[in-house]
């Protein structure tokens, strides 16, 4: 089954990945009370950026957005965004903070996981699932609990319990994905206790799901506590156990680029890891598909075209998994099909994607084709690939 490799995240801290999670909101000496403004207007772009300056950023989000839930929905709060992204490529690139505040605020309200992501939805990676995750997990007393310490017993009760069973594959997800990014939190960047919390989920997807939100939490949460070498592209996946090293992988090469790698030495670097290269690859497509969003379709289809031949088909399916995950269609990943050269890229790129909706996703066949004529710039592909 294809896997989301949704991915901080992917505007992070590192420039490259799309997906974060909240920084944590410790005691710090800059302020943290959001703007003076009416109850019943939405954040602007201005206060949204002002609060992600500071190193306190998500305690001044979720203030703006608990005056501006008592007057919006949640829908309302998350529609905005979608049209503040539309609008400013840089708030598209650091959005994912912002919903993860949504998403906290929705669940004070709400009071549970299923209520919560009833409200929610996908806009910017689904951050208002994996905010209302991570208030489920740290309590009403969201900053207090960041400097406790809990058991491990206490992590695994609550990971076991957070998440539906019987939820639809692509709202599990979002829960599961979101809580691993939450038990690393309040696990105090202790990699091993998280890992070991998401152990204790019934089946192997779901552990896996959990891994990966527990390893995109390490590269883009607080750079004082998470696990990392400054030197080492490889740490942590190659000092944790083989279980966890595929998901590791598929976040790790954001830790390159923060240190400095260029795209070729990531290549390179994701040949080293051996049986966990494709992972790795689709790492660096992840990281590229933001400049596919920003309307860089091309730049990033030659790079996939260029990479190794062992490469160019991770290195594709990295870039669509990011790129249908941020919207659940295919508005940006038919346009960058479309941009490669070959005929046969086109046509194996656009497979994958509608392979991925329905996988992933649950979408039938008819709800694809007719997402793909909406998107597509060579509509006959749509038919042709839908028949087959």
């Amino acid at each position: 089954m294809a896997r989301s490799i949704l991915g901080a995240a992917l505007g992070v801290a590192l420039s490259s990945a799309l997906f974060v999670s909240s920084p944590p909101a410790l005691a710090q000496p800059e302020p943290v009370e959001a703007p003076s403004r009416s109850v019943s207007v939405l954040p602007s772009s201005e206060e949204l950026k002002a609060c992600l300056n500071l190193a306190a950023a998500a305690e001044c989000l979720d203030r703006l957005y608990r005056e501006a839930l008592r007057a919006h929905s949640t829908r309302e709060a998350l529609r905005q965004i979608q049209q503040l992204e539309a609008a400013d490529p840089e708030l598209r690139r650091d959005c994912h903070p912002i919903v993860h505040a949504i998403g906290r605020e929705t669940f004070r309200l709400k009071g549970n996981i299923h209520d919560a992501f009833s409200a929610c939805d996908q806009t910017c990676h689904s951050g208002c699932y994996h905010g209302s995750v991570e208030r489920f997990l740290r309590g009403d007393d969201l900053y207090a609990q960041a400097g406790r310490h809990p058991s491990q017993a206490e992590l695994r009760e609550k990971a076991a319990s957070a998440c539906k069973p019987d939820d639809v594959l692509r709202v599990r997800f979002q829960c599961l994905h979101g809580l691993g990014h939450a038990l690393l939190f309040f696990s105090r960047y202790q990699l091993q206790s998280a890992l070991e919390a998401c152990d204790g989920l019934a089946d192997a997807w779901s552990r896996e799901s959990c891994y990966g939100g527990v390893f995109m939490e390490n590269v883009a949460g607080n750079a004082e506590k998470r696990e990392t070498s400054l030197i080492d592209y490889h740490y942590p996946c190659n000092a944790v156990a083989p279980r966890y090293r595929r998901e590791c992988y598929l976040m790790q090469t954001s830790k390159m680029a923060a240190l400095g790698a260029a795209i070729a030495e990531m290549f390179r670097e994701c040949a080293r890891a051996a049986e966990y290269r494709e992972p790795c690859v689709q790492s660096i497509g992840r990281d590229l598909s933001n400049e596919a969003r920003a309307g860089n379709a091309r730049a990033v289809a030659e790079t996939c075209e260029t990479a190794p031949a062992l490469d160019r088909e991770p290195c594709m399916r990295g870039v669509i998994y990011a790129l249908v995950d941020n919207t659940w269609d295919t508005r940006y990943a038919l346009p960058f099909c479309s941009a490669f050269s070959r005929e046969h890229d086109r046509t194996k790129c656009a497979s994958d994607t509608f392979a991925y909706l329905e996988t992933t996703f649950g979408r039938t066949a008819d709800e694809i084709l007719n997402d793909c004529l909406r998107h597509a710039n060579e509509k006959s592909r749509c038919v042709r690939i839908g028949q087959s």
